[in-house]
């Protein structure tokens, strides 16, 4: 099963694959250097069934988008992470966008 990460940069994408996985997805010194996702990155853990679970980390900057739609690919579930500790709460229309019927990787 590979699953693919979505949602806005800052988000936590990369820090919940980590915390799965254990697995730093953000491997380039550029990435390090600026604290962003820039390429796809890739982790994966095994299941208590012994199933393993690929993830597909993908940035979440719009200048990315062509980067995220690549990692998009052969995907067969999404994660939208939407960080709620933004004030006031709402849900920015990017998320709406990733999670619409009409996304891309739908």
């Amino acid at each position: 099963m590979i699953v693919g990460t979505a949602g806005h940069i800052d988000h936590g994408k990369t820090t919940l694959v980590r915390a799965l996985t254990g697995v730093d997805t953000d491997r380039l010194p550029e990435e390090k250097k600026r604290g962003i996702s820039i390429e796809l990155g890739y982790a994966f853990l095994d299941g208590a069934d012994g199933e393993r679970v690929g993830f597909v980390d993908v940035p979440g900057h719009e200048r990315l988008v062509h980067t995220m739609l690549a990692g998009a690919t052969g995907i067969d579930f999404g994660l939208l992470l939407v960080a709620c500790c933004r004030r006031p709460a709402s849900i920015w229309p990017c998320c709406r966008c990733s999670a619409s019927p009409a996304a891309p990787w739908r």
